[in-house]
Protein backbone atom coordinates (compact mmCIF):
# COMPACT_ATOMS: atom_id res chain seq x y z
CA UNK A 1 0.00 0.00 0.00
CA UNK A 2 1.40 3.43 -0.96
CA UNK A 3 1.61 6.06 1.83
CA UNK A 4 -1.48 8.18 2.35
CA UNK A 5 -0.43 11.70 3.13
CA UNK A 6 -3.73 13.41 3.63
CA UNK A 7 -4.84 13.03 7.25
CA UNK A 8 -8.19 14.51 6.34
CA UNK A 9 -8.94 11.21 4.66
CA UNK A 10 -9.48 9.67 8.10
CA UNK A 11 -13.10 8.83 7.38
CA UNK A 12 -12.21 7.12 4.11
CA UNK A 13 -9.46 5.25 5.90
CA UNK A 14 -11.99 4.00 8.42
CA UNK A 15 -13.97 2.44 5.56
CA UNK A 16 -10.96 0.22 4.87
CA UNK A 17 -11.56 -1.56 8.16
CA UNK A 18 -13.35 -4.91 7.84
CA UNK A 19 -16.71 -5.32 9.50
CA UNK A 20 -15.68 -8.57 11.18
CA UNK A 21 -12.38 -9.92 12.49
CA UNK A 22 -11.81 -13.37 13.94
CA UNK A 23 -9.17 -13.23 16.70
CA UNK A 24 -6.57 -15.93 17.21
CA UNK A 25 -8.61 -17.16 20.17
CA UNK A 26 -11.74 -17.52 18.01
CA UNK A 27 -13.68 -14.42 19.15
CA UNK A 28 -15.44 -12.13 16.67
CA UNK A 29 -15.48 -8.35 16.80
CA UNK A 30 -16.27 -5.40 14.57
CA UNK A 31 -13.12 -3.21 14.39
CA UNK A 32 -15.17 -0.23 13.21
CA UNK A 33 -16.71 0.18 16.66
CA UNK A 34 -15.37 2.78 19.10
CA UNK A 35 -15.07 0.11 21.79
CA UNK A 36 -13.56 -3.31 21.18
CA UNK A 37 -14.77 -5.93 23.69
CA UNK A 38 -14.03 -9.61 23.35
CA UNK A 39 -13.04 -12.72 25.30
CA UNK A 40 -10.03 -14.98 24.88
CA UNK A 41 -10.27 -18.02 27.12
CA UNK A 42 -10.54 -16.71 30.69
CA UNK A 43 -9.48 -13.21 29.69
CA UNK A 44 -11.85 -10.32 28.99
CA UNK A 45 -10.34 -7.59 26.83
CA UNK A 46 -11.46 -4.03 26.18
CA UNK A 47 -10.04 -1.12 24.17
CA UNK A 48 -11.89 2.20 24.14
CA UNK A 49 -10.81 4.29 21.15
CA UNK A 50 -13.07 7.19 22.18
CA UNK A 51 -10.26 8.03 24.63
CA UNK A 52 -8.37 9.74 21.82
CA UNK A 53 -9.43 13.38 21.51
CA UNK A 54 -7.95 16.80 20.82
CA UNK A 55 -6.84 15.89 17.31
CA UNK A 56 -5.61 12.37 18.08
CA UNK A 57 -8.96 10.93 17.02
CA UNK A 58 -7.91 11.37 13.37
CA UNK A 59 -5.16 8.81 13.98
CA UNK A 60 -7.59 6.18 15.29
CA UNK A 61 -8.34 4.53 11.90
CA UNK A 62 -4.59 4.11 11.33
CA UNK A 63 -4.15 2.70 14.85
CA UNK A 64 -6.97 0.21 14.29
CA UNK A 65 -5.60 -0.90 10.90
CA UNK A 66 -2.18 -1.44 12.51
CA UNK A 67 -3.73 -3.50 15.32
CA UNK A 68 -5.97 -5.74 13.18
CA UNK A 69 -3.11 -8.04 12.00
CA UNK A 70 -2.14 -8.56 15.64
CA UNK A 71 -5.72 -9.54 16.48
CA UNK A 72 -5.50 -12.35 13.97
CA UNK A 73 -2.05 -13.67 14.78
CA UNK A 74 -1.13 -12.80 18.37
CA UNK A 75 -2.47 -13.16 21.89
CA UNK A 76 -5.22 -10.77 22.89
CA UNK A 77 -3.15 -9.47 25.82
CA UNK A 78 -0.43 -8.46 23.36
CA UNK A 79 -2.96 -6.45 21.34
CA UNK A 80 -4.03 -4.60 24.50
CA UNK A 81 -0.39 -3.96 25.45
CA UNK A 82 0.26 -2.47 22.01
CA UNK A 83 -2.64 -0.04 22.37
CA UNK A 84 -1.54 0.91 25.88
CA UNK A 85 2.00 1.60 24.67
CA UNK A 86 0.57 3.93 22.00
CA UNK A 87 -1.59 5.59 24.65
CA UNK A 88 1.55 6.27 26.72
CA UNK A 89 3.08 7.88 23.64
CA UNK A 90 0.03 10.13 23.20
CA UNK A 91 0.04 11.13 26.86
CA UNK A 92 3.73 12.03 26.77
CA UNK A 93 3.37 14.04 23.54
CA UNK A 94 0.90 16.63 24.82
CA UNK A 95 -1.57 18.42 22.54
CA UNK A 96 -1.82 17.08 19.01
CA UNK A 97 -0.26 19.96 17.07
CA UNK A 98 1.45 17.88 14.37
CA UNK A 99 -0.03 16.08 11.40
CA UNK A 100 2.03 13.04 12.34
CA UNK A 101 4.37 11.69 14.99
CA UNK A 102 8.06 12.47 14.49
CA UNK A 103 11.23 10.92 15.98
CA UNK A 104 11.37 13.85 18.44
CA UNK A 105 8.09 12.67 19.93
CA UNK A 106 9.56 9.19 20.43
CA UNK A 107 12.67 10.68 22.03
CA UNK A 108 10.53 12.61 24.51
CA UNK A 109 8.47 9.49 25.17
CA UNK A 110 11.56 7.41 25.98
CA UNK A 111 12.98 10.13 28.24
CA UNK A 112 9.72 10.29 30.22
CA UNK A 113 9.75 6.58 31.04
CA UNK A 114 10.89 5.45 34.45
CA UNK A 115 13.49 2.68 34.94
CA UNK A 116 10.78 0.04 35.30
CA UNK A 117 8.89 1.23 32.21
CA UNK A 118 11.62 1.01 29.57
CA UNK A 119 10.13 -2.22 28.26
CA UNK A 120 7.30 -0.16 26.75
CA UNK A 121 9.72 1.00 24.04
CA UNK A 122 10.02 -2.53 22.70
CA UNK A 123 6.25 -2.98 22.70
CA UNK A 124 5.68 0.34 20.93
CA UNK A 125 8.38 -0.52 18.38
CA UNK A 126 6.38 -3.50 17.09
CA UNK A 127 3.29 -1.35 16.55
CA UNK A 128 5.17 1.47 14.83
CA UNK A 129 7.07 -0.88 12.49
CA UNK A 130 3.72 -2.33 11.39
CA UNK A 131 2.14 1.15 11.13
CA UNK A 132 4.90 2.46 8.85
CA UNK A 133 5.11 -0.74 6.79
CA UNK A 134 1.38 -0.39 5.96
CA UNK A 135 1.95 3.21 4.86
CA UNK A 136 -0.67 4.53 7.26
CA UNK A 137 -0.88 8.24 8.06
CA UNK A 138 -0.04 9.65 11.47
CA UNK A 139 3.47 8.17 11.84
CA UNK A 140 6.49 9.53 9.96
CA UNK A 141 8.53 6.80 8.28
CA UNK A 142 11.66 7.92 10.15
CA UNK A 143 9.99 6.83 13.41
CA UNK A 144 10.49 3.20 12.43
CA UNK A 145 14.14 3.84 11.56
CA UNK A 146 14.70 5.77 14.79
CA UNK A 147 13.41 2.92 16.97
CA UNK A 148 15.13 0.18 14.93
CA UNK A 149 18.51 1.82 15.61
CA UNK A 150 18.01 2.02 19.35
CA UNK A 151 18.31 -0.58 22.04
CA UNK A 152 14.88 -1.63 23.26
CA UNK A 153 15.18 -3.09 26.77
CA UNK A 154 12.75 -5.86 27.66
CA UNK A 155 10.78 -6.25 30.83
CA UNK A 156 13.22 -7.04 33.64
CA UNK A 157 12.26 -10.52 34.79
CA UNK A 158 12.85 -12.20 38.11
CA UNK A 159 13.90 -9.15 40.11
CA UNK A 160 11.19 -9.72 42.74
CA UNK A 161 12.44 -13.28 43.27
CA UNK A 162 16.13 -12.44 43.28
CA UNK A 163 15.72 -9.60 45.79
CA UNK A 164 13.06 -11.35 47.90
CA UNK A 165 10.88 -8.28 47.43
CA UNK A 166 8.48 -8.05 50.44
CA UNK A 167 5.71 -6.67 48.21
CA UNK A 168 6.01 -8.84 45.09
CA UNK A 169 8.54 -11.58 45.87
CA UNK A 170 8.18 -15.00 47.51
CA UNK A 171 6.96 -15.39 51.08
CA UNK A 172 9.50 -16.22 53.76
CA UNK A 173 9.10 -19.52 55.58
CA UNK A 174 7.45 -17.85 58.58
CA UNK A 175 5.16 -15.77 56.35
CA UNK A 176 4.17 -18.94 54.53
CA UNK A 177 3.06 -20.77 57.66
CA UNK A 178 1.47 -17.65 59.19
CA UNK A 179 -0.63 -17.14 56.07
CA UNK A 180 -1.71 -20.79 56.01
CA UNK A 181 -2.86 -20.60 59.63
CA UNK A 182 -4.55 -17.22 59.24
CA UNK A 183 -6.64 -18.33 56.25
CA UNK A 184 -7.68 -21.57 57.97
CA UNK A 185 -8.69 -19.73 61.15
CA UNK A 186 -10.61 -17.07 59.21
CA UNK A 187 -12.60 -19.77 57.44
CA UNK A 188 -13.30 -21.50 60.75
CA UNK A 189 -14.64 -18.28 62.22
CA UNK A 190 -16.84 -17.75 59.18
CA UNK A 191 -14.96 -14.60 58.13
CA UNK A 192 -14.29 -15.86 54.59
CA UNK A 193 -16.09 -18.38 52.34
CA UNK A 194 -14.56 -21.70 51.32
CA UNK A 195 -13.52 -20.80 47.78
CA UNK A 196 -10.68 -18.40 48.80
CA UNK A 197 -9.37 -21.10 51.16
CA UNK A 198 -9.33 -23.61 48.30
CA UNK A 199 -7.66 -21.14 45.95
CA UNK A 200 -5.02 -20.27 48.58
CA UNK A 201 -4.14 -23.92 49.03
CA UNK A 202 -4.00 -24.63 45.30
CA UNK A 203 -1.86 -21.55 44.69
CA UNK A 204 0.62 -22.86 47.25
CA UNK A 205 0.38 -26.48 46.09
CA UNK A 206 0.71 -26.00 42.32
CA UNK A 207 2.35 -22.61 41.72
CA UNK A 208 0.17 -21.85 38.71
CA UNK A 209 -0.75 -18.52 37.17
CA UNK A 210 -4.11 -17.09 38.18
CA UNK A 211 -5.37 -17.65 34.61
CA UNK A 212 -4.79 -21.39 35.05
CA UNK A 213 -7.02 -21.50 38.13
CA UNK A 214 -9.63 -19.40 36.32
CA UNK A 215 -9.60 -22.08 33.59
CA UNK A 216 -10.24 -24.96 36.01
CA UNK A 217 -13.44 -26.96 35.87
CA UNK A 218 -14.94 -29.17 38.57
CA UNK A 219 -14.10 -32.30 36.57
CA UNK A 220 -10.39 -31.45 36.70
CA UNK A 221 -10.19 -32.77 40.26
CA UNK A 222 -10.52 -36.51 40.82
CA UNK A 223 -11.78 -37.04 44.36
CA UNK A 224 -10.73 -40.72 44.30
CA UNK A 225 -7.11 -40.31 43.18
CA UNK A 226 -6.73 -36.78 44.67
CA UNK A 227 -5.13 -35.66 41.40
CA UNK A 228 -5.72 -32.19 39.96
CA UNK A 229 -5.37 -31.60 36.23
CA UNK A 230 -4.17 -28.00 35.97
CA UNK A 231 -4.71 -26.35 32.55
CA UNK A 232 -1.50 -24.99 31.06
CA UNK A 233 -1.29 -21.32 30.11
CA UNK A 234 1.13 -19.88 27.52
CA UNK A 235 1.32 -23.23 25.71
CA UNK A 236 0.74 -21.57 22.31
CA UNK A 237 -2.34 -23.70 21.87
CA UNK A 238 -5.80 -22.50 20.86
CA UNK A 239 -6.73 -22.05 24.53
CA UNK A 240 -5.55 -23.04 28.00
CA UNK A 241 -7.63 -26.24 28.20
CA UNK A 242 -5.62 -28.16 25.61
CA UNK A 243 -2.67 -29.24 27.75
CA UNK A 244 -2.75 -30.19 31.44
CA UNK A 245 -0.23 -30.88 34.19
CA UNK A 246 -1.02 -33.34 36.97
CA UNK A 247 -0.60 -32.46 40.65
CA UNK A 248 -1.09 -34.82 43.58
CA UNK A 249 -3.04 -32.92 46.22
CA UNK A 250 -2.34 -33.61 49.89
CA UNK A 251 -4.92 -35.28 52.08
CA UNK A 252 -5.96 -32.17 54.04
CA UNK A 253 -6.38 -30.00 50.97
CA UNK A 254 -8.07 -32.74 48.95
CA UNK A 255 -10.53 -33.27 51.80
CA UNK A 256 -11.49 -29.60 51.73
CA UNK A 257 -11.57 -29.63 47.95
CA UNK A 258 -13.93 -32.63 47.91
CA UNK A 259 -16.22 -30.82 50.35
CA UNK A 260 -16.12 -27.71 48.14
CA UNK A 261 -16.96 -29.75 45.02
CA UNK A 262 -19.93 -31.34 46.80
CA UNK A 263 -21.19 -27.88 47.74
CA UNK A 264 -20.91 -26.76 44.12
CA UNK A 265 -22.90 -29.79 42.96
CA UNK A 266 -25.52 -29.13 45.63
CA UNK A 267 -25.80 -25.55 44.33
CA UNK A 268 -26.59 -26.90 40.85
CA UNK A 269 -23.19 -26.67 39.17
CA UNK A 270 -22.48 -29.67 36.87
CA UNK A 271 -19.11 -31.39 36.38
CA UNK A 272 -18.31 -29.20 33.37
CA UNK A 273 -18.86 -26.02 35.38
CA UNK A 274 -15.87 -23.87 36.41
CA UNK A 275 -14.24 -24.68 39.74
CA UNK A 276 -14.40 -20.99 40.60
CA UNK A 277 -17.69 -19.91 38.96
CA UNK A 278 -18.30 -16.28 38.13
CA UNK A 279 -21.66 -16.41 39.93
CA UNK A 280 -19.97 -17.57 43.14
CA UNK A 281 -16.85 -15.39 43.10
CA UNK A 282 -18.25 -12.06 41.97
CA UNK A 283 -20.06 -9.81 44.42
CA UNK A 284 -22.69 -9.15 41.77
CA UNK A 285 -23.29 -10.44 38.28
CA UNK A 286 -21.50 -8.84 35.36
CA UNK A 287 -23.51 -6.16 33.62
CA UNK A 288 -22.72 -7.65 30.23
CA UNK A 289 -22.14 -11.30 29.31
CA UNK A 290 -19.60 -11.53 26.49
CA UNK A 291 -19.62 -15.33 26.25
CA UNK A 292 -22.33 -17.45 24.68
CA UNK A 293 -23.61 -20.50 26.63
CA UNK A 294 -21.85 -22.82 24.18
CA UNK A 295 -18.49 -21.12 24.85
CA UNK A 296 -16.02 -23.48 26.59
CA UNK A 297 -15.39 -20.82 29.23
CA UNK A 298 -19.00 -19.76 29.80
CA UNK A 299 -19.50 -19.04 33.50
CA UNK A 300 -15.77 -18.78 34.22
CA UNK A 301 -14.35 -15.76 36.01
CA UNK A 302 -11.89 -13.86 33.90
CA UNK A 303 -8.39 -14.01 35.34
CA UNK A 304 -8.27 -10.36 36.44
CA UNK A 305 -11.59 -10.61 38.28
CA UNK A 306 -10.60 -13.83 40.07
CA UNK A 307 -7.33 -12.25 41.19
CA UNK A 308 -9.03 -9.08 42.37
CA UNK A 309 -11.85 -10.84 44.21
CA UNK A 310 -9.42 -13.27 45.87
CA UNK A 311 -7.20 -10.49 47.19
CA UNK A 312 -10.22 -8.55 48.41
CA UNK A 313 -11.65 -11.58 50.22
CA UNK A 314 -8.50 -12.30 52.27
CA UNK A 315 -6.91 -8.87 52.70
CA UNK A 316 -8.52 -8.44 56.13
CA UNK A 317 -7.00 -11.69 57.43
CA UNK A 318 -3.49 -11.19 56.03
CA UNK A 319 -0.98 -11.65 58.88
CA UNK A 320 1.54 -8.86 59.61
CA UNK A 321 5.15 -8.99 58.45
CA UNK A 322 8.11 -7.13 59.97
CA UNK A 323 9.56 -6.75 56.48
CA UNK A 324 6.92 -4.04 56.00
CA UNK A 325 6.98 -2.59 59.52
CA UNK A 326 4.34 -5.12 60.62
CA UNK A 327 1.82 -4.06 57.99
CA UNK A 328 -0.33 -6.89 56.54
CA UNK A 329 1.56 -8.82 53.90
CA UNK A 330 0.47 -8.17 50.27
CA UNK A 331 -1.20 -11.26 48.84
CA UNK A 332 -1.27 -10.96 45.06
CA UNK A 333 -1.41 -14.43 43.43
CA UNK A 334 1.93 -14.01 41.66
CA UNK A 335 3.70 -14.18 45.04
CA UNK A 336 2.37 -17.71 45.56
CA UNK A 337 3.92 -18.77 42.24
CA UNK A 338 7.27 -17.26 43.22
CA UNK A 339 7.04 -19.00 46.61
CA UNK A 340 6.31 -22.33 44.95
CA UNK A 341 9.36 -21.98 42.71
CA UNK A 342 11.61 -20.89 45.58
CA UNK A 343 10.53 -23.74 47.85
CA UNK A 344 11.08 -26.29 45.07
CA UNK A 345 14.64 -25.06 44.60
CA UNK A 346 15.31 -25.23 48.33
CA UNK A 347 14.06 -28.82 48.26
CA UNK A 348 16.57 -29.72 45.53
CA UNK A 349 14.48 -29.61 42.35
CA UNK A 350 16.50 -29.51 39.13
CA UNK A 351 15.99 -26.78 36.55
CA UNK A 352 14.24 -29.19 34.20
CA UNK A 353 11.82 -30.34 36.92
CA UNK A 354 11.08 -26.80 38.06
CA UNK A 355 10.51 -25.57 34.50
CA UNK A 356 8.06 -28.43 33.97
CA UNK A 357 6.14 -27.76 37.20
CA UNK A 358 5.92 -24.03 36.44
CA UNK A 359 4.80 -24.68 32.86
CA UNK A 360 7.82 -23.08 31.15
CA UNK A 361 8.83 -24.32 27.71
CA UNK A 362 12.55 -23.70 28.37
CA UNK A 363 14.99 -23.31 31.26
CA UNK A 364 15.94 -19.64 30.93
CA UNK A 365 13.02 -18.40 33.02
CA UNK A 366 13.88 -20.52 36.07
CA UNK A 367 17.50 -19.36 36.44
CA UNK A 368 16.49 -16.58 38.80
CA UNK A 369 15.28 -19.11 41.38
CA UNK A 370 18.81 -20.51 41.56
CA UNK A 371 20.62 -17.17 41.59
CA UNK A 372 20.08 -16.29 45.27
CA UNK A 373 22.32 -18.02 47.78
CA UNK A 374 20.42 -20.47 50.03
CA UNK A 375 22.46 -19.05 52.91
CA UNK A 376 21.11 -15.57 52.20
CA UNK A 377 17.57 -16.89 52.20
CA UNK A 378 18.23 -18.77 55.43
CA UNK A 379 19.58 -15.62 57.09
CA UNK A 380 16.60 -13.56 55.95
CA UNK A 381 14.17 -16.08 57.42
CA UNK A 382 16.09 -16.27 60.69
CA UNK A 383 16.34 -12.50 60.97
CA UNK A 384 12.60 -11.97 60.67
CA UNK A 385 11.53 -15.19 62.38
CA UNK A 386 12.01 -13.99 65.96
CA UNK A 387 10.09 -10.80 65.22
CA UNK A 388 7.25 -12.46 63.36
CA UNK A 389 6.62 -15.39 65.69
CA UNK A 390 4.77 -13.47 68.43
CA UNK A 391 2.36 -12.01 65.87
CA UNK A 392 1.87 -15.06 63.67
CA UNK A 393 -0.02 -17.21 66.18
CA UNK A 394 0.20 -20.90 65.39
CA UNK A 395 -2.43 -21.79 68.01
CA UNK A 396 -5.85 -20.75 66.70
CA UNK A 397 -8.16 -22.48 69.18
CA UNK A 398 -9.58 -21.63 72.63
CA UNK A 399 -8.13 -22.69 75.98
CA UNK A 400 -10.76 -24.18 78.35
CA UNK A 401 -10.67 -25.36 81.96
CA UNK A 402 -11.46 -29.03 81.39
CA UNK A 403 -13.77 -31.39 79.53
CA UNK A 404 -16.87 -30.09 81.32
CA UNK A 405 -16.08 -26.60 80.03
CA UNK A 406 -15.60 -27.70 76.42
CA UNK A 407 -18.20 -27.20 73.70
CA UNK A 408 -19.04 -30.88 73.26
CA UNK A 409 -18.48 -31.91 76.92
CA UNK A 410 -17.07 -35.34 76.14
CA UNK A 411 -19.40 -36.27 73.28
CA UNK A 412 -18.33 -39.12 70.97
CA UNK A 413 -15.41 -38.01 68.82
CA UNK A 414 -14.66 -34.87 70.79
CA UNK A 415 -11.77 -36.16 72.96
CA UNK A 416 -8.28 -35.58 71.57
CA UNK A 417 -5.84 -38.11 73.04
CA UNK A 418 -2.22 -39.01 72.22
CA UNK A 419 -1.69 -42.47 73.73
CA UNK A 420 2.06 -42.15 73.15
CA UNK A 421 2.25 -39.78 76.12
CA UNK A 422 -0.91 -40.33 78.18
CA UNK A 423 -4.40 -41.81 78.28
CA UNK A 424 -5.70 -38.42 79.43
CA UNK A 425 -7.07 -36.11 76.71
CA UNK A 426 -5.06 -33.01 75.79
CA UNK A 427 -8.26 -31.24 74.76
CA UNK A 428 -11.52 -31.43 72.89
CA UNK A 429 -12.83 -30.76 69.38
CA UNK A 430 -15.71 -28.30 69.15
CA UNK A 431 -17.12 -30.17 66.14
CA UNK A 432 -16.36 -33.76 67.20
CA UNK A 433 -13.79 -34.16 64.37
CA UNK A 434 -16.45 -33.84 61.66
CA UNK A 435 -15.01 -33.15 58.15
CA UNK A 436 -11.51 -33.38 59.65
CA UNK A 437 -8.45 -34.57 57.75
CA UNK A 438 -5.84 -33.38 60.26
CA UNK A 439 -3.43 -35.81 61.87
CA UNK A 440 -4.58 -36.00 65.48
CA UNK A 441 -3.48 -34.77 67.92
CA UNK A 442 -0.48 -32.96 66.39
CA UNK A 443 -2.55 -31.14 63.75
CA UNK A 444 -5.22 -30.21 66.28
CA UNK A 445 -3.04 -27.60 67.97
CA UNK A 446 -3.14 -25.41 64.84
CA UNK A 447 -6.88 -25.90 64.27
CA UNK A 448 -9.48 -23.30 65.20
CA UNK A 449 -11.77 -26.07 66.52
CA UNK A 450 -9.32 -27.27 69.16
CA UNK A 451 -10.08 -26.60 72.84
CA UNK A 452 -7.01 -27.60 74.89
CA UNK A 453 -7.58 -28.33 78.58
CA UNK A 454 -5.75 -26.34 81.22
CA UNK A 455 -4.36 -29.31 83.13
CA UNK A 456 -3.38 -31.66 80.31
CA UNK A 457 -0.08 -33.32 79.30
CA UNK A 458 0.92 -30.64 76.79
CA UNK A 459 4.56 -30.59 78.00
CA UNK A 460 4.91 -34.35 77.46
CA UNK A 461 3.58 -34.01 73.91
CA UNK A 462 5.98 -31.14 73.23
CA UNK A 463 8.96 -33.21 74.34
CA UNK A 464 7.82 -36.04 72.04
CA UNK A 465 7.61 -33.68 69.05
CA UNK A 466 11.04 -32.23 69.82
CA UNK A 467 12.58 -35.71 69.98
CA UNK A 468 11.00 -36.59 66.63
CA UNK A 469 12.37 -33.40 65.15
CA UNK A 470 15.85 -34.30 66.40
CA UNK A 471 15.69 -37.56 64.44
CA UNK A 472 15.53 -35.59 61.19
CA UNK A 473 18.23 -33.07 62.07
CA UNK A 474 20.17 -33.90 58.88
CA UNK A 475 17.14 -33.18 56.68
CA UNK A 476 16.01 -29.63 57.37
CA UNK A 477 12.76 -29.89 55.42
CA UNK A 478 11.68 -33.10 57.13
CA UNK A 479 12.70 -31.71 60.50
CA UNK A 480 10.51 -28.66 59.94
CA UNK A 481 7.32 -30.56 59.08
CA UNK A 482 5.85 -30.22 62.59
CA UNK A 483 7.42 -26.85 63.44
CA UNK A 484 4.11 -25.00 63.26
CA UNK A 485 2.49 -27.55 65.59
CA UNK A 486 5.47 -27.30 67.94
CA UNK A 487 5.01 -23.53 68.10
CA UNK A 488 1.30 -24.03 68.72
CA UNK A 489 1.93 -26.45 71.60
CA UNK A 490 4.44 -24.00 73.09
CA UNK A 491 1.83 -21.24 72.88
CA UNK A 492 -0.74 -23.44 74.64
CA UNK A 493 1.77 -24.22 77.40
CA UNK A 494 2.49 -20.50 77.76
CA UNK A 495 -1.23 -19.71 77.97
CA UNK A 496 -1.73 -22.39 80.64
CA UNK A 497 1.20 -20.98 82.61
CA UNK A 498 -0.23 -17.47 82.34
CA UNK A 499 -3.64 -18.59 83.63
CA UNK A 500 -2.08 -20.39 86.58
CA UNK A 501 0.10 -17.40 87.46
CA UNK A 502 -2.86 -15.00 87.30
CA UNK A 503 -4.88 -17.31 89.56
CA UNK A 504 -2.01 -17.64 92.02
CA UNK A 505 -1.60 -13.88 92.10
CA UNK A 506 -5.35 -13.44 92.70
CA UNK A 507 -5.30 -15.93 95.57
CA UNK A 508 -2.35 -14.13 97.22
CA UNK A 509 -4.07 -10.77 96.85
CA UNK A 510 -7.27 -12.07 98.43
CA UNK A 511 -5.39 -13.29 101.50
Amino acid sequence: MSPINDLNASAELGQMLPTRVLTRGGAQLDPRLDVWEWTDGVFKLRIDFSYYKGGYERHVPSLKLALVPYLKGHSSSHVVNLERAYRFLVESSGPCLEREFLPTHLSNFMAALGPNEQWRVGTLNGLIQRWVALGLPGMHSECATYLAQRRKPGNKKGEAVATRDPFKGPFSELEYTALHSAVNAAYGRGDIPLWPVILSRLLLACGGRISQYASLKILDFDTDTRVLQLPQAKSRQEHSRVQFLEFDIGSQTSGLLAKYVNELHAAGFPEVAPLFPEDLVMARKAAKQLRAPEDLFFGHCDAATLSRRYQRSIEDVAPPTPRLDFAPMPLNPQRFRYTYGTRNVEEGASKAVLANRLGHVDLQHVDVYYSASPKVVENIDKAIGVQLAPLARAFQGTLVEDETSSTQKGALGSRIIDFRVSTDPVGGCSQCARDCSFSKPVGCYTCFRFEPFLDAPHEALLQLLLRERERWIDDERMAAINDESIRAVEEVIALCRQVREERAFGEEAST
